[in-house]
């Protein structure tokens, strides 16, 4: 929902702004135009505006410190950029003003005073608008790809004219954020913080897509492959933790690549299945990959539910009853005994058990089940029951 600054500079070729000083920060993302004058009105900015200065408000005494203020509180409240309006009130723009914008890559564009202003702002918002019009109605195509695939007419098209081609892979990933309870979700307005945070560092990269959908962070990213996902979101974990509370923690989970956008769909259930699971079992702060489940993909990839619901009855449910009901933790034994190999040592170190309570353990959950755990089948059956348990 915004442009880059050079694509705003660029439009203006024939209106008389140069930049002159933070040329490195010319790629900073601009999200709308705003009038500074002092340093009390440069408190109201949101970050990533690009700041206009005329100087009218500023003392004619030590007009040059007051600018360099005025400068620096911008750059403090995360401005993409700013221009000076050179003239009767701000003669020339001082050489310390030029000399902070480059250390601090704060890109400084100088208007003489004959130039309008008004109509230079007017047509920088009216480009941000119409980039605001294209990314919304990206993410309309895209969650018509998804929900209704069958349906071309909405999403081709559109998508082709943007120069999204049909036949390149596509890979869907679903960012959530919850509290450290993993049950309640950030509120909207943080979460849509950290959209716009993340759309920004998106803004790097060609071909992707971003919008907000049932309180998840939907990404779309066209003809990319796994590893090259991956690096970005990597990056994108990283820079959102810094700033995420310590009590708050983020799902990061990745669908596999289609072979083209009408499989779109497929991705994005893949992507969600790896949510629902990770959030199971709680692992998050990391990026989570449908291509690493493993075996878990072929009980996601089971169609009729009810199949996996008869496993877990006939194999497992007992037991998980039994704990239930007398609070045992022999599900817990069994996941390590399984985990571990059938281990007696690696079980009573991994749950500071003696190895004769282990035993002991093991001799009941083998009553209750019914079954010979020192068989490798047996051990199977009963490792796929407890990964069952996780997706159900």
């Amino acid at each position: 929902m915004a442009i880059k600054l050079s694509e705003l500079y660029k439009s203006t070729s024939r209106k008389n702004m140069k930049l002159i000083a933070g040329k490195n920060g010319i790629n900073n993302i601009v999200t709308w135009a705003h009038m500074i004058e002092s340093i009390e009105t440069s408190i109201f900015l949101d970050g990533k505006e690009l700041a206009f200065i005329t100087g009218i408000a500023l003392e004619k005494v030590d007009i040059e410190e007051k600018l360099y203020e005025l400068v620096e509180h911008t750059y403090k409240h995360k401005a993409s950029g700013i221009v000076i309006n050179t003239g009767p009130y701000i003669e020339k723009i001082p050489e310390d003003v030029i000399q902070f914008c480059n250390e601090n890559n704060f890109p400084l564009f100088e208007v003489p005073w004959h130039t309008h202003l008004a109509n230079l702002m007017k047509d920088f918002c009216y480009q941000i608008t119409l980039s605001d019009k294209t990314t919304l109605e990206l993410s309309s195509a895209l969650n018509n790809a998804i929900f209704f695939p069958s349906q071309h007419e909405l999403y081709i098209p559109y998508l082709e004219s943007k120069g999204f081609r049909t036949i390149w892979p596509y890979c869907v990933v679903l960012i959530e954020i919850f509290e450290r309870d993993g049950i309640t979700a950030v509120n909207s307005k943080k979460r849509i913080k950290l959209l716009r945070f993340i759309e920004n560092i998106l803004y790097s990269y060609e071909r992707t897509i971003i919008y907000d959908v049932d309180a998840k962070i939907t990404l779309a990213f066209a003809n990319y492959t796994q590893e090259e996902i991956k690096n970005i979101l990597d990056e994108i974990k990283k820079r959102c933790m810094e700033i995420l509370k310590k009590d708050e923690k983020i799902y990061l989970c990745v669908g596999e690549n289609t072979k083209n956008i009408q499989c779109i769909a497929k991705s994005a259930r893949q992507a969600m299945d790896v949510l629902k699971l990770q959030r199971k079992k709680e692992i998050y702060d990391k990026v989570s990959m449908y291509s690493d489940l493993g075996a878990y993909k072929l009980l996601l990839a089971i169609e009729d539910k009810e199949i996996i619901k008869k496993y877990f009855r006939e194999t497992i449910e007992e037991l998980v009853k039994n704990d239930e009901l007398k609070g045992t933790d022999y599900l817990t034994v069994l996941e390590s005994y399984l985990r571990n190999s059938g281990s007696i040592k690696a079980v009573s170190e991994e749950l500071f058990y003696h190895k004769n309570t282990v035993c002991y353990k093991l001799s009941k959950i083998e009553g209750i089940l019914g079954c010979n755990l020192s068989y490798l089948d047996n051990r199977m059956t009963y490792r796929l029951a407890l990964m069952i348990m996780d997706i159900i």
